[in-house]
């Protein structure tokens, strides 16, 4: 009756309207209320609000939120636990961001099934803190991005220091100022804050790991954005960037390395010289049952993928 119809509740505590979270779940508002109404009943306190608009939740019903969000969690842990258990191969379950999976996997998971044929491969993409936590509760066996290294359980490695650029479009009036030879990936000019202050910015999803490191140097810098038009794939923001939607700060050489064609649409700036760099890592737990597999994993990230990745990588 409870963990079942989760989502029941986490759709109000969501929407804080009934008839908005009736309708997300495709159930009847009455059926929804008479649900609320029952597990209130069973468990002996209220969880919401109801009397007020918007719903407000109440002390009980947060921690009764917090507490069946970690149940799911573990319940799920089990099922694949048993699921591995009962399969007659392993798994390795690997979180990574959805952008970086699409860089990365083609050349990752190729290299990997040569030396194991035999072992599943689970990716699961989502935000870098619950990617930290499912290497802690071992949801997870290895993880990448921008990690922040702040779980002392965890292992921690570098892969690769990524230069960071404010790509703008050539369209716009601050990118029309630098002439064709100027402002390239491999020359990129310097560019200040009075220059970037009230324009349009491509902004990162928060599901997204680039959306606190693109808010940090916003901050950093001083620059306040005017507009914002927020996306979760960052190959769609580069996109958008070269057709002049926007300005975009993202590790541009990634994207120069598969999209070699929109260079001449954007100009290529950085803040400072040598420029801000972002950080990758790998993350797992020495004691994992899955470390040989993850200490394979390791080696091709440094013998394989990054070379490609960094092939012609401007020096600065």
């Amino acid at each position: 009756m409870t963990l079942d119809k989760l989502d029941y509740v986490l759709a109000v505590a969501e929407e804080r309207n009934l008839r908005k979270a009736a309708a997300r779940l495709y159930i009847s508002q009455p059926g929804l209320t008479a649900y609320l109404n029952k597990l209130e009943q069973h468990l002996g306190v209220k969880l919401f609000n109801r009397n007020v608009n918007p719903i407000q939740i109440t002390k009980a019903g947060a921690l009764y939120i917090a507490k069946m969000k970690e149940i799911q969690k573990e319940e799920t842990m089990l099922r694949l636990t048993l699921k591995d258990m009962e399969a007659q191969h392993r798994t390795l379950r690997i979180g990574m961001g959805m952008t970086r999976g699409m860089q990365w996997l083609p050349i990752l998971i190729p290299a990997f099934q040569k030396l194991h044929p035999d072992v599943s491969i689970h990716v699961q993409d989502g935000g870098l803190k619950d990617m930290e936590s499912g290497i802690a509760d071992g949801s997870l066996h290895l993880a990448f991005g921008a990690l922040t290294s702040a779980l002392p359980e965890i292992t921690y490695e570098d892969i690769r220091k990524e230069p960071i650029y404010c790509v703008i479009p050539r369209s716009l009036d601050c990118g029309e100022q630098f002439a064709p030879q100027e402002a390239t990936i491999y020359h990129p000019a310097v560019i200040t804050r009075e220059q970037l202050d009230g324009k349009t910015f491509l902004m990162p999803a928060p599901t997204n790991g680039f959306y606190a490191f693109t808010d940090y140097i916003l901050s950093q810098q001083g620059i306040h954005p005017g507009c914002s038009i927020m996306l979760g794939n960052l190959d769609t923001a580069y996109h958008l960037a070269a057709k002049g939607s926007g300005i975009l700060i993202i590790n541009a050489f990634d994207y120069h390395r598969i999209y070699p064609y929109l260079d001449t649409k954007l100009a290529f700036c950085v803040f400072s010289n040598p420029p801000i760099y972002r950080l990758s890592k790998i993350a797992y737990k020495e004691d994992c049952a899955n470390i040989d597999l993850i200490r394979d994993v390791v080696q091709i990230i440094h013998q394989e993928l990054v070379p490609v990745l960094d092939e012609g990588a401007p020096v600065f």
